[in-house]
């Protein structure tokens, strides 16, 4: 008799047992999922080997990995990048989500760039504009940051202006001396050279002394010695292309 009490109330004893390892492995299930997705949206600055990377958690309960991304703009935000000498920064600076990571990343950007505008050198001027165009790519800094970022590109458009005139004043120096070389010349299009030649003339003079304008505290403006030439008249130019 008290065996068959006591292997009646085995089985449902056994249920019971079956149903509680069953529900606790649920559990667990979802504590490791809710870890493994709280993991995932982590981000972390990794400074190591001279080299500042972006990484991101992966889809487990602990670890990450270098980002990876289809998208250009992003790709470029977050590329492994070389700080200045100078830079002073955290081996490992974690955090929870993607606009922590923009923000704390903007602040370094910001702060390089500016540093490198004061040098006012052009091999830093080059640098500086890379600092902002990355900072420029970040799509969660905040207002405050937005705004700064505003002024970083009008404050460094100064000089990125000043290298184009430079760079656009030397390329109509170079046109004109073809010109004037092809317009002194029995060439077919001696004439037509000779007809541009008298439109950029003054043109490269206007460019170069607006480039010498901006050109930092004293730099000597020297007169740019090409000026001087007189083009060559108008048919003298016509009838060397008609020889």
């Amino acid at each position: 008799m008290a065996e068959e009490e006591e292997r009646r109330w085995a089985k449902p004893r056994s249920g019971r047992s079956a149903v509680l390892t069953l529900a606790i492995i649920l559990l667990l299930g979802l504590v490791l999922w809710l870890l493994s997705e709280r993991n995932a949206r982590h981000w972390a600055l990794v400074y190591e080997d001279g080299t500042l990377s972006v990484k991101k958690g992966i889809l487990f309960p602990v670890g990450r990995q270098s980002f990876k991304t289809d998208d250009p703009a992003l790709a470029l935000a977050y590329a492994p990048l070389k700080p200045p000498p100078s830079a002073k920064l955290d081996e490992d600076r974690p955090f929870e989500d993607r606009a922590g990571l923009d923000q704390a990343l903007y602040e370094l950007l910001a702060k390089w760039g500016r540093d490198d505008i004061a040098t006012e050198r052009p091999e830093l001027m080059e640098r500086a504009l890379s600092w902002i165009a990355r900072a420029d790519k970040l799509a969660n800094i905040s207002a405050g940051q937005r705004e700064d970022l505003k002024n970083l590109r009008a404050e460094s458009g100064y000089f990125e202006a000043r290298q184009l005139l430079d760079k656009g004043a030397d390329a109509l120096r170079q046109a004109r001396e073809r010109l004037r070389l092809t317009a002194s010349s029995s060439s077919s299009h001696a004439g037509d050279a000779g007809e541009a030649l008298r439109r950029v003339d003054p043109l490269v003079e206007e460019v170069y002394q607006a480039s010498r304008l901006l050109a930092p505290a004293g730099t000597p403006r020297p007169v740019d010695p090409a000026a001087a030439k007189p083009a060559p008249p108008p048919a003298a130019a016509a009838d060397g292309g008609a020889r």
